[in-house]
């Protein structure tokens, strides 16, 4: 199955006669600074004529300094989506059931239907703020014993983030015959962030990270899977030599020790959504309460909103493949950015 992400499809833009410079991205959920320039020089510096550490012994052990685990417990990835695609590769079969909280993130699905697995869904409503029926997903989870549970939090794309105290009680549902998936990528600029790495301590938690996200590393495709030693063992034996090139692994290292990057975009973020939940408020398309760095916008038809506002340089993500067609997806950006998009919406909205 072909799973749709946001970001620039070079072909669209074509199509406008648009280049990638002329357009402001707002479909992309990263850093709104940018990488930093500690990882601009990293990458810079990077030895392009060497092959890359198999096993990104360096950066798994600045990792599990940093983060207070065992280096057995860590495994780095070409990007979260190449982590998520080999955990259901090691651990689900043909028939295992697979449980995902929905609407979410496209390839917890297409991962474990390539795997052969039977998929079920746990689906939050609009009506409820996208927040998900705790009581009946437990019940779900007890009835089905699912070999694999998906969890995005802070979820993508509605933007609701569970407490430890519910992820806990999913994990308790689980028990020891699967594992829950939680997916943390959007974690680190979320508003009111917890550690969830005390949660491997029970033994069927695997938790994902994304440095695409905090430090805005798309291009390079870097993210990290901690989670227990035997879990991180079945994955690793199917991932490709050098899957992590030496630019990732290099830039990687530069990010964690650059943390005030990750503080300083939190700021940015506060600040736009805020502009942003007022001024869309103002044009009678009010933002869904989120606490990722995206908000959710109910627009009608999204498809028409996204292409009338990419004719005016603004690209945003229609969420039609989320099951959601009448909302699109903004990213936070820089409050003079949003102020672009929210004259570009209201021009739309006036003229069409």
């Amino acid at each position: 199955m072909t799973t749709v992400h946001g970001g620039f499809d070079t072909a669209e833009l074509r199509a406008e006669n648009l280049t990638r410079d002329q357009v402001l991205d707002f479909s992309s959920n990263i850093n709104p600074l940018g990488p930093s320039p500690r990882v601009r020089q990293a990458a810079s510096e990077a030895d392009l004529s060497a092959y890359p550490d198999r096993e990104c012994l360096d950066l798994r052990e600045a990792l599990a300094a940093k983060l207070g685990v065992g280096i057995d417990q860590l495994m780095i990835g070409n990007g979260s989506t190449e982590l998520i695609h080999l955990l259901a590769r090691a651990l689900l079969r043909a028939q295992s059931r697979c449980l995902i909280f929905a609407p979410t993130f496209g390839e917890y699905e297409a991962a474990a239907a390539l795997a052969g697995a039977e998929i079920e869904h746990v689906w939050a409503a609009a009506a409820e703020g996208f927040r998900w029926p705790m009581d009946a997903a437990v019940q779900t989870i007890n009835a089905m014993r699912p070999a694999m549970v998906f969890l995005c939090n802070p979820n993508n794309p509605t933007g609701v983030y569970l407490d430890r105290e519910s992820v806990e009680r999913l994990s308790a549902a689980v028990g020891a015959s699967g594992l829950l998936v939680l997916d943390a990528s959007y974690a680190p600029l979320a508003d009111g962030a917890w550690d969830a790495l005390p949660l491997l301590r029970r033994g069927n938690v695997a938790v994902l990270r994304s440095m695409t996200k905090d430090h805005a590393l798309a291009g390079v495709r870097l993210g990290y899977l901690a989670a227990p030693p035997a879990v991180v063992e079945a994955a690793h034996r199917l991932q490709p030599s050098w899957s992590v090139n030496a630019v990732a692994q290099a830039v990687g290292l530069a990010a964690l020790a650059d943390q005030a990057h990750v503080t300083a975009a939190r700021e940015v973020i506060a600040e736009a959504k805020a502009y942003l939940q007022t001024h869309l408020a103002a044009l009678g398309v009010p933002a869904a309460s989120s606490a990722g760095n995206f908000m959710l916008v109910r627009v009608g038809d999204a498809a028409k909103m996204r292409r009338a506002l990419l004719r005016r340089r603004i690209l945003v993500r229609d969420c039609t493949s989320f099951g959601l067609p009448d909302h699109i997806r903004i990213a936070a950006r820089a409050p003079e950015e949003c102020a672009r998009l929210i004259a570009a919406l209201r021009d739309v909205l006036a003229h069409g």
